[in-house]
């Protein structure tokens, strides 16, 4: 039979052991994100492209913004480049639960993962603001024998068609799988960048090519090249890319979109996702932001939080479907 003091003894030291669990996981707990938070100091805006780039534009232009609203933060954009985006969107992964860190990214996030084994897809991240959608026009030289985009898919069933693309799993890849999906055989020739794929096409290493609007534009205007369609929705409003037709104007299901958007990490807390979507709002109506859609010929876009997850389930649908 256990004695009185015995068992005062063991409530004791019973006592003592559930005091020191508790303050333990007190200590290791993560601490509470009070409701009024925001972010204070330096917060990173990742780009895993590099400078210069498209990527890189928009992630400047989206800092100015939100430096401009002073928050009592400051927004710098770091470029981690390499992979075609693999090596910075594996580094943002280390970032979980970190409100004071951005990422800027489009729509290769969706299709990396189809090309490559890699460690994140889309949903490894926190989506804040899709703010941004881009496209492509399809451009040849001046003494091309095509004259428009179904031309090119005509000629690829009797003979091998060589495009250029300045990566495997961008809106040049998505172009390329449109055209495969009319038959025929195509080449792709890779390239580092737009500017090198446009110049590979004067140099007649090409014989078409997928193109940012702004990019091909100045050639257009020249009379180096001409424009066979775009891949947009509709015809750009412009006076001279308003002249091209669509592809689908064309007769051609061929519809190519280049998504633009910001994340956060995974883990954050709801209060940080409302703090961050509410400024880049905000953000999105700097003179900047505007002036950047307009001298990079995009389409502005405003979906914010589980509407640009929905968006993006919804996109990696049908960028599946066109890189089979």
């Amino acid at each position: 039979m256990t004695s009185p003091l015995r068992a005062v003894r063991r409530l004791a030291g019973a006592t003592a052991l559930v005091t020191a669990l508790t303050s333990c996981t007190l200590l290791n707990a993560t601490p509470e994100v009070p409701k009024d938070w925001h972010p204070r100091g330096s917060v990173s805006a990742l780009v895993a492209f590099a400078p210069g780039g498209g990527s890189d534009r928009s992630a400047r232009v989206m800092a100015q913004g939100l430096n401009e609203l002073d928050g009592g933060y400051h927004v710098n954009v770091e470029n981690k480049e390499g992979g075609s985006g693999a090596v910075g969107w594996a580094g943002f992964l280390a970032e979980e639960g970190n409100g004071n860190a951005l990422l800027v990214a489009e729509g290769a996030l969706n299709t990396l993962p189809l090309v490559y084994d890699v460690p994140f897809t889309y949903k490894s991240f926190t989506p804040l603001m899709m703010f941004a959608q881009d496209s492509r026009i399809v451009v040849a030289r001046k003494d091309s024998p095509y004259k428009t985009c179904p031309d090119v898919a005509r000629a690829a069933r009797e003979k091998r068609v060589v495009t250029g693309s300045s990566g495997k799993t961008g809106a040049d890849a998505l172009v390329i799988g449109k055209f495969k999906k009319q038959g025929g055989k195509f080449g792709v020739v890779p390239y580092g960048s737009t500017g090198e794929v446009l110049t590979g096409l004067l140099g007649k290493q090409i014989d078409i090519a997928p193109s940012s609007a702004s990019s091909a534009k100045p050639y257009l205007q020249s009379g180096d090249m001409k424009a066979l369609c775009t891949m947009t929705a509709k015809r750009y409003d412009d006076p001279v890319l308003g002249k091209v037709p669509t592809a689908k104007e064309q007769g051609l299901d061929a519809e190519v979109t280049l998504w633009r958007g910001v994340f956060a990490p995974a883990g954050i807390d709801d209060v940080q996702r409302r703090y961050w979507i509410r400024s880049l709002e905000r953000a999105m109506r700097s003179k900047a932001y505007h002036e950047y859609l307009k001298a990079d010929m995009l389409t502005p876009a405003h979906r914010s939080g589980p509407e640009f997850a929905a968006y993006l389930k919804r996109y990696d649908a049908r960028v599946k479907e066109d890189l089979k």
